[in-house]
């Protein structure tokens, strides 16, 4: 391959980044030695009227009627919320309830890439709008309605949901810009049977990214074409944050120190060493050997993979494929916590819509107790983003949903970027460096100055973006 000629969209899709495509799933010790309704409403007593003020019945005030209607929801066939044939049978569920039977909802499937290009022409133009759609992108956001006067108007009770991802990523500075549905977050998958047949200690709670990489050499053999890791999907997810790194202050304010500080730099160099390993497929490789083109998880299905950074959602797939995994969390640096890529899927509706109120009662009633209940009994591989369904899932005996359990509770990535909308803008500007590092189009000891040169103009996206906003 040219490596002029290795395109951006290339490299995602070695790297296996799909986020709507993948369904939900998270990710610590070993699998086989994983650790171990809503809130009752409180509807005040009803106050007696006293006779002298009593409203005659003649005279009682018309009830307002309920929203109805027909609306349009777009969604991705294979999301978080499951695939097609979930989601439809989901929605034919909604529609036998008496909020279904009220408002309609017209559901339109699109695929990955196209779900995000339509959805990007649509709210910029304001034109032609879905009325419940996912929120998936931080560009996205101040398209979102601010969903606070409904919420307080229905008296929504936003603290059922988990609180890490719901404050993560359905708030956009002072504003709710969409309710959550489902939580997930990245393990990693490693292949038992490479382990054992090179007599190598099974990966346990507090594995480093030292010890990953010396094990992904280990079980490399390029000859039979088994390689023992795959480079991690893009730049600033979990793999950084576990060295430390942040590509600005803890305040969102500084970025010289950060961006270029000994964490991040540190960060970089491991993946140029990862790169230089030889334990990693070249995208030639991936290509030849990928049999559906979605990234690791089917070199990881076909045995060819060692390590495979997944998610919960894709126990199933790997069960079917016959291969035996065990469960480790990304890995950690001494002296730092373990941190994990999780997320939720955030629906909101979007300002330019014309049907807010019947928008915001299929929405209600998808990200509900009924909703997410549904889904999650339906489908093992989906988690509700309530915490209170959790005992009732359908795959709650089995170790490696409980390891997911566990790994919710460790820091999470968006607890950090989920507080700076322009986190996506800033961190882009390393992309570049990164995808050079796995070309090998850059000597380690200029890393340090690469990310230098870039602080100038991160500083710059910072400054910007916080005065749009508003903050000082």
């Amino acid at each position: 391959m040219n490596r002029n000629t290795f395109s951006r969209r290339a490299f995602l899709k070695y790297a296996g980044l799909s986020t709507a495509g993948l369904a939900l799933g998270a990710c610590t010790p070993p699998a086989t030695e994983a650790p171990t309704a809503a809130p009752a409403t409180n509807a005040p007593a009803a106050t007696a009227v006293p006779a002298a003020t009593a409203v005659p019945a003649t005279e009682a005030p018309t009830a307002v009627p309920l929203p109805s209607g027909e609306i349009d929801w777009w969604t991705v066939g294979g999301a978080d919320v499951g695939d097609e044939a979930t989601q439809r049978a989901w929605l034919d569920y909604y529609h036998t309830t008496e909020v279904g039977q009220r408002v309609k909802v017209n559901a339109t499937f699109l695929p990955d890439d196209g779900f995000s290009e339509k959805m990007t022409t649509v709210l910029g133009t304001g034109s032609g709008v879905p009325d419940v759609s996912t929120f998936w992108s931080a560009d996205w956001f101040p398209q979102a309605e601010d969903l606070r006067a409904f919420i307080e108007r229905d008296g929504l009770d936003i603290g059922m949901y988990s609180k890490v991802h719901f404050d993560s990523r359905c708030r956009y500075g002072e504003q709710i810009i969409g309710l959550p549905i489902g939580v997930g977050a990245t393990m990693y998958f490693y292949n038992q049977d490479l382990f054992a047949a090179k007599g190598l200690k099974t990966p346990e709670w507090g594995y480093t990214m030292q010890q990953w990489l010396e094990d992904a050499v280990a079980l490399t053999n390029r000859d039979q074409k088994i390689f023992g890791a795959a480079m991690p999907t893009r730049v600033w997810r979990a793999e950084f944050f576990a060295f430390g790194a942040r590509p600005f202050d803890n305040d969102g304010k500084v970025v010289d120190g950060f961006m270029n500080g000994p964490e991040t730099v540190a960060a970089f160099e491991f993946m140029w060493d990862l790169a230089r390993s030889g334990a990693v497929p070249t995208f030639s490789e991936f290509q030849a050997l990928s049999t559906e083109g979605t990234g690791p998880i089917d070199l990881f299905m076909t045995g060819r993979l060692g390590f495979a950074g997944l998610n919960n959602g894709q126990f199933g797939r790997v069960d079917e494929s016959g291969v035996k995994f065990g469960l480790v969390h990304n890995p950690k640096v001494d002296g730092q916590d373990v941190i994990t890529n999780g997320w939720t899927l955030q629906l909101g509706i979007p300002k330019a819509s014309q049907k807010k109120d019947a928008a915001w009662e299929w929405l209600k009633w998808m990200t509900g107790m009924d909703g997410q209940g549904f889904l999650q009994a339906q489908n093992k591989g989906y988690t509700a983003n309530i915490p209170a369904l959790w005992p009732d899932h359908p795959a709650q005996d089995d170790p490696r949903v409980q390891f997911f359990f566990e790994i919710l509770k460790t820091p999470q990535v968006w607890e950090f970027s989920g507080r700076f909308p322009y986190f996506s803008k800033v961190t882009r500007l390393n992309q570049d460096l990164y995808d050079r590092i796995y070309l090998g189009d850059i000597e380690r000891d200029q890393i340090k100055t690469e990310l230098d040169n870039t602080v100038a103009t991160a500083q710059e996206i910072v400054d910007t973006e916080r005065k749009a906003l508003g903050l000082s």
